[in-house]
């Protein structure tokens, strides 16, 4: 008897350890920060939407900074990414903002990571700044044909998004899946790649059950490796006489990317002033 409890012990001991082991690998992986921007006619809807953005971003920075000097710089393979979805008739260089407003601490020997990441710093604010600068195509909706959303996270996120990496990602939109073009996209019954169909259907007071009931929503992508998901900048448009459209769209964009196989979904952040959305991204992502 006193064998077998012995064994026991020993069994949930070293059960024990593999639990920490396990605990441990996940909290010293490293972190993945992607941001995703919208820069379609949404960074026009208000005066101080860039000083928003930049904000958030900033925010997003500041965490990655957090994990850089956690997990020890000179042995930091920490990512921070910035995507821009493309759109029609800009004649933006996304590659080269994204190049120069992302960096891969992976990519360095020890006793270059400290300088690149200083470096990578000092030039941020310049090359963000200049990269909303070259995105504001004019002053008028019309301006601006739209971002595919549905379409960059049918074929490219998944590409940005690393299996052996704690994922973070901040999508900067307000919320609208459409474009000036109202032929662009899937548009089934009950199911788009677009919201405006979905919307209008989403015009009662019970709206949410019925949507629910109806399985109203964007079609699901395929969400291979697993993220912290975090929306934000949720907003009406200029034209919209729904009160309830920010909801609707927050309910829009969780329901698809928890039905896309995302399962750390935080609720979307709809837009505000820039000090707090900052405070909200450092807060959530």
């Amino acid at each position: 008897m006193k064998k077998l409890s012995i064994c026991i012990l020993m069994i949930v001991g070293l059960s024990a350890c593999n639990a920490t082991a396990t605990e441990s690998f996940e909290k010293n992986s490293p972190d993945n920060y992607v941001v995703i921007l919208d820069l379609s006619d949404r960074i026009i809807q208000r005066t101080d939407q860039v000083d928003i953005d930049t904000n958030a971003i900033r925010g997003a920075l500041e965490k990655f900074e957090i994990a850089v000097q956690r997990n020890l710089t000179v042995k930091s393979k920490d990512k921070f990414s910035i995507r821009i979805i493309l759109q029609k008739n800009s004649s933006l260089p996304s590659n080269i903002y994204e190049n120069s407003l992302s960096i891969d601490m992976a990519k360095y020997n020890a006793g270059e990571k400290a300088i690149r990441l200083n470096s990578f710093k000092s030039d941020f604010s310049t090359n963000l700044k200049t990269l909303y600068q070259q995105a504001l195509l004019g002053n008028k909706n019309t301006d601006y044909a739209g971002v595919d959303i549905w379409q960059y996270f049918n074929e490219q996120i998944n590409n940005d998004l690393c299996s052996e990496y704690n994922n973070h990602v901040l999508i900067l939109t307000d919320g609208y899946f459409d474009f000036e073009d109202k032929s662009h996209g899937i548009n089934l019954q009950n199911s788009a790649t677009v919201t405006a169909p979905l919307l209008r259907k989403m015009n009662s007071l019970e709206w949410e059950k019925e949507a629910s009931d109806n399985n109203t929503g964007l079609i699901p992508v395929k969400l291979k490796e697993q993220a912290k998901w975090v929306v934000c900048g949720i907003q009406s448009k200029a034209s919209s006489t729904d009160l309830l459209e920010p909801e609707k769209l927050s309910y829009l964009w969780k329901k698809w990317l928890i039905q896309s196989g995302a399962k750390n979904v935080t609720e979307p952040i709809v837009n505000s002033s820039s000090l707090k959305i900052k405070g909200l991204i450092t807060k959530t992502l």
